[in-house]
């Protein structure tokens, strides 16, 4: 039989999944199987060489490999079946090493694994797998200059995540990367890894932060119009010195130098440099490499005018002419692109509040560089009248869509007022739910709708507070409360707290629900008891009472609320105290119960309840006791403070509080009703340290208080001496007024001949500094008041101080 003939019946006897590469023939008892002798073997003599079929003739003869089976080894926490929808191979397809390539490639994609093999037997695929460890817990060590929170945000590495050492890497360089941004340049950072049972590991990043890089001199080239100390005090960037004990600008950071350059920029334009540009900014090391030279080189160019203001506006409720007091620039003066900027947002609200929320306000600027004039065009391109589509709210995890809705002064189908946006923000704020509240338009279903998305960050509203501080008013103070203003994220206010001090004992406990019977309706009830040493005056005060009140809005800025009290005092006077004082409690006894109904009416038009910078606070409250209890009397007292932008970016306000309190049925006013000044009412005098007083009475006692009162307080709030981040400012101040007026048969004493009271509405008179610092130890302020006109028996103090802190 022939060679040719044998071929063809071997080949119709065998399988399909066969594969003959080649036959031996002339002696050999079997056909190889294989395509090459074993290792070693020698073909034996007088055997004729082995016959090898062409590429092109095994390809056309030889089956396809067909996976029969696929095998996944070395799996731990990670399911065969999870490896297997990683890879694009399956039981039953043909195999092919290209395949087999690109399921390596996409499981070491994957992170999970740290080695991949891929065998294949003719039949069997086996995928054997190396997990990777899972990370345990990551920590820090050597750090100080860098907090360890800030660390564990830059990190990308967490724990229960993968190990892979790609990470490890891209950790080292972006620690590095902050190091050198707080000037750190020396800063190191080896990661050691440590092996853990069950495939875990611990990373722990062996942090060497090495010396601070800081800032020797900072050089300005070009600048002839400002020198080089102007210059300096723009850029956030300071030089290094001794003195500068609390700085964090004082070191060389790349971004912060990109910032300076942007600030200097900001400063020259807005004087009239319009072509002012920052040729260069470079930062050289010392030879010592201990700190850094910048130079920034400066081309300042001409001096600017404004030329010609023109506005031209497409809305026909909005012609140009009445726009134009809007826009607060003038031909003739210099160029400042900070007015164009504030006339642009000034245009863009008021169009706002039109309902033309897309119109766009085009601003073009001629320049004639020959005459160096810029020519100002405003143009504002109006858009179709937009209505609220949708009202979107995000990021209240935990506050109710309800509570953020009902401050909203708009709602979907209203016509879009960029007013009414504002003024909702202004009043979500006020909750002091969020620590930053956004109010955003977007694209609406329609050209004519908008969307407007309210996007919220909430912060802890509960406290649980141990605290303790110091106070010239009220020397140690210790105090225990939990305090929450949003009582599962309903809104609603709990507070209970204990406070003591070495001058009083207070206890209290208060809830408010804001919206009763969700109604625009605040009800609340208050319980509190205090006991109060008024050592000023001689006495001391056991005060314990329970109220009610109820609380609507009058208007957008105004509110009223109603409230009833019932009080039971007590009163007991110091041995050595005032003859006046004595004659008064054997009048009372003692022992007195108030019942109280009165009303606050109040209105503000605050821009931010927490640092304002314009409006206005008013308030006027009235207090009628008498429908039950022992005491009957009238109060009023009304309160009224304004404020408003200064020059240099300081900030004044004036305030005046007045108050009046009579009695009626043949009743005086006790002690206790009365009103005293001082302290932090009126700075610059002790507590209680104006107003009628026994003279008789040695030291700082022998206030008795007064009936009437009226001070007024002129206040100026500094820009920012020193930076943001030290947390301190700084006010001028002046205080003025009167306190006195005491009931007739106080005046002076019916049973001594010579009279020792004084009280005579002297005008005081005090001026001086606040400082506010919050300091990582909690809230510090510390006023310097020096009186100016006092009466010669009041008692001054020169430096009110207080102090807290909270845990």
């Amino acid at each position: 039989m022939s060679a040719k003939a044998l071929f063809a019946r071997i080949k119709r006897a065998a399988p399909a999944s066969f594969v003959l590469a080649s036959v031996v023939i002339g002696g050999a008892a079997d056909a190889q199987r294989t395509n090459a002798p074993a290792p070693g073997a020698q073909p034996a003599a007088g055997t004729p060489p082995a016959t090898t079929p062409s590429p092109a003739a095994a390809a056309e003869t030889a089956p396809p490999a067909i996976i029969r089976r696929i095998v996944v080894l070395g799996t731990q926490r990670i399911e065969p079946a999870t490896v297997l929808t990683y890879i694009t191979l399956h039981e039953g397809d043909t195999y092919d090493e290209q395949a087999a390539d690109r399921a390596l490639k996409a499981l070491f994609a994957t992170g999970l694994f740290s080695d991949v093999k891929i065998n294949w037997d003719g039949t069997t695929l086996s995928v054997h797998v190396v997990e990777n460890p899972i990370v345990n817990q990551v920590d820090f060590e050597g750090n100080s200059k860098v907090t360890t929170k800030d660390l564990q945000k830059e990190a990308q590495l967490k724990p229960r995540m993968v190990f892979t050492r790609a990470r490890i890497q891209s950790d080292v360089q972006r620690i590095i990367e902050l190091y050198r941004r707080n000037g750190k340049f020396a800063a190191s950072v080896d990661p050691q890894i440590i092996q853990r049972p069950q495939n875990r590991v611990d990373v722990i990043y062996s942090i060497n932060e090495g010396p601070t890089t800081g800032v020797s001199r900072i050089i300005f080239l070009g600048n002839k119009a400002f020198d080089d100390s102007t210059l300096r005090s723009q850029v956030a960037t300071e030089e290094s010195a001794w003195w500068r004990i609390l700085a964090t600008n004082d070191n060389y950071d790349p971004d912060r130098l990109l910032f300076d350059r942007e600030q200097l920029r900001r400063f020259y334009v807005n004087h009239g440099y319009a072509d002012f540009k920052v040729v260069s900014a470079v930062a050289e090391l010392t030879p010592d490499h201990s700190s850094f030279y910048l130079t920034f080189t400066v081309d300042e160019g001409k001096q600017y005018k404004f030329g010609k203001v023109e506005i031209q506006s497409d809305i026909r409720e909005l012609p140009a002419q009445s726009l134009r007091p809007l826009v607060d620039i003038h031909g003739g003066e210099l160029y400042d692109q900070s007015e164009v900027e504030k006339a642009k947002d000034s245009l863009v609200n008021a169009v706002g509040t039109k309902g033309y929320a897309s119109a766009e306000v085009d601003v073009r600027l001629r320049r004639d560089a020959e005459n160096h004039i810029i020519d100002l065009v405003m143009r504002i391109e109006q858009g179709p009248r937009v209505y609220i589509d949708k009202i979107n709210i995000i990021g209240n995890n935990r506050t109710l869509d309800k509570v953020i809705r009902r401050q909203l002064r708009f709602q979907e189908g209203d016509a879009f007022n960029r007013d009414l946006i504002d003024r909702s923000r202004t009043r979500i704020r006020a909750l002091g739910f969020f620590k930053d509240v956004t109010i955003k338009n977007s694209t609406g279903s329609r050209p004519d709708k908008t969307d407007v998305t309210v996007t919220v960050e909430e912060q802890s509203t509960g406290e649980v507070a141990l605290g303790a501080g110091y106070s010239s008013t009220s020397s140690f103070v210790g105090e225990f409360s939990y305090t929450e203003r949003n009582l599962f994220g309903r809104g609603q206010y709990l507070r209970a707290s204990v406070a003591m001090s070495t001058i009083s004992k207070q206890y209290q406990l208060s809830f408010v629900e804001p919206w009763f019977l969700d109604r625009e309706l605040a009800a609340g009830i208050d319980l509190y008891k205090y006991v109060t040493n008024y050592n000023q005056a001689s006495y001391q005060g056991d005060v314990t009472a329970a109220g009610v009140h109820f609380g609507f809005p009058t208007s957008e800025y105004g509110t009223i609320q109603v409230r009833y009290t019932y009080r039971l005092n007590k009163v007991s006077v110091y041995s050595g105290a005032s003859p006046t004082l004595q004659e008064e409690l054997s009048l009372y006894g003692g022992n007195t119960s108030t019942s109280d109904i009165g009303f606050t009416f109040g209105y503000n038009t605050l821009d931010d309840y927490l640092k304002p910078t314009k409006g206005v606070v008013f308030s006027l409250s009235e207090d009628f006791a008498g429908i039950g209890g022992s005491l009957k009397f009238l109060k009023t007292e009304g309160s009224f403070t304004a404020y408003r932008p200064l020059f240099w970016d300081m900030v004044g306000s004036i305030e005046a509080d007045s108050g009046f309190i009579q009695g009626y049925g043949g009743l005086t006013v006790p002690i206790e009703e009365r009103f005293f000044r001082g302290g932090d009412t009126f700075r610059g005098f002790k507590i209680a340290g104006i107003g009628p007083r026994d003279t008789s009475i040695a030291g700082d006692y022998g206030a008795i208080g007064g009936d009437f009162y009226a001070i007024g307080t002129v206040q100026a709030r500094l820009p920012d001496i020193l930076p943001s981040d030290y947390g301190m400012n700084f006010a001028l101040f002046s205080d003025f007024g009167t306190l006195g007026h005491l009931d007739s048969p106080f005046r002076c004493s019916r049973y001594i001949v010579t009279c020792t009271i004084r009280d005579n509405l002297a005008l005081r008179v005090s001026a001086g500094i606040s400082v506010k610092w919050k300091s990582p130890f909690g809230p510090v302020q510390i006023d310097f008041g020096i009186p100016v006109v006092k009466a010669p028996y009041d008692k001054a103090q020169l430096i009110h101080f207080s102090a807290g802190t909270g845990l």
